[in-house]
C-alpha cells in the first residue's frame, strides 16, 4: 500500500516536464498523509496542478467522516464498483519524490523511504472523483493505485504505488477508455530503478513534517 509520501522542493523540475505550474500557495510536504490536500494533475485540467484531497469517500458511505480509500489495487481497479468509473474517466498524476513503507521486525516496525535510483521526482498513477454530497467535503478526492513491489524492496512491503513512466503520462491523462492499455502501464518498476533507506521513526506521526524526515538514519 501507500500511506505516506514526500513532495520536496525538487518537484519544480517535474512540474516543468509536465508543462504546468505549482499553485502559489504550494509548500513542500515531507510527510504527506491521507486527508491532506496535495498536488495532482488531473485529466480534467491537464495543464494545471491542483490541490486534491487524498482519500476517496466511497459512494456508499453514509458520511464524510468515515474511512477514506487512499489506495486502489491495479489488479482490480477496473472492476471494483467503487473505482471503475474513475478508472475509465477520471485519472490523475500524483506528484511525489519518495514514499514511506514500514518493515516488520522483531523490535517493531521500521520506516523506510523509497525513491528512484537517481532520486528524481516522479508521479504516481491516481484516480479521482468529485466530492460526494456531504457538507464537509467540497474538494475533489483521489486514490493512489498500487501494484506488486519488485523483489529488491519486497522485504519491506509486498505492495508499492504505481510510478508511471513519463512515456505513459499523456496516455494516462487522455480520454481513452482502453482498459487493457491502461492496465498495461500499471506495472511495478524493475529492481534497479528503486532504492530504499531507513528513516527516523518521527515519520510515524503525521504532524511531523520537516526536511529531517527524509534523511537516512543508521
Amino acid at each position: 500500500m501507500c500511506g505516506r509520501y514526500s513532495i520536496g522542493p525538487d518537484i519544480e523540475s517535474l512540474v516543468e516536464k509536465l508543462n504546468t505550474a505549482l499553485p502559489p500557495d504550494f509548500a513542500p510536504h515531507y510527510n504527506a498523509a491521507p486527508s491532506q490536500q496535495l498536488p495532482v494533475v488531473s485529466n480534467l485540467q491537464p495543464n494545471q496542478v491542483k490541490m486534491y484531497q487524498w482519500g476517496m469517500i466511497p459512494f456508499w458511505a453514509k458520511s464524510a467522516s468515515g474511512q477514506r480509500l487512499i489506495n486502489a489495487r491495479a489488479e482490480t481497479v477496473h472492476e471494483k464498483s467503487t473505482f471503475k468509473r474513475a478508472f475509465r474517466k477520471q485519472r490523475c498524476l500524483v506528484l511525489a519524490d519518495g514514499y514511506y513503507e514500514w518493515r516488520k521486525t522483531k523490535q517493531g516496525k521500521e520506516p523506510y523511504r523509497i525513491v528512484l535510483a537517481d532520486e528524481s521526482p516522479f508521479v504516481f498513477a491516481g484516480i479521482w472523483q468529485d466530492p460526494n454530497e456531504f457538507p464537509e467535503s467540497d474538494v475533489p478526492e483521489y486514490s493512489i493505485i498500487t501494484t506488486q513491489a519488485p523483489p529488491s524492496i519486497r522485504d519491506i512491503h509486498d505492495r508499492m504505488p504505481v510510478i508511471l513512466d513519463s512515456a505513459a503520462w499523456d496516455f494516462w491523462l487522455s480520454d481513452t477508455e482502453d482498459t487493457e492499455g491502461l492496465q498495461d502501464v500499471l506495472r511495478p518498476l524493475a529492481d534497479d530503478q528503486l532504492q530504499a533507506y531507513p528513516v527516523s521513526k518521527r515519520v510515524n506521526n503525521a504532524q511531523n513534517d520537516d526536511e529531517k524526515l527524509i534523511e537516512p538514519v543508521s
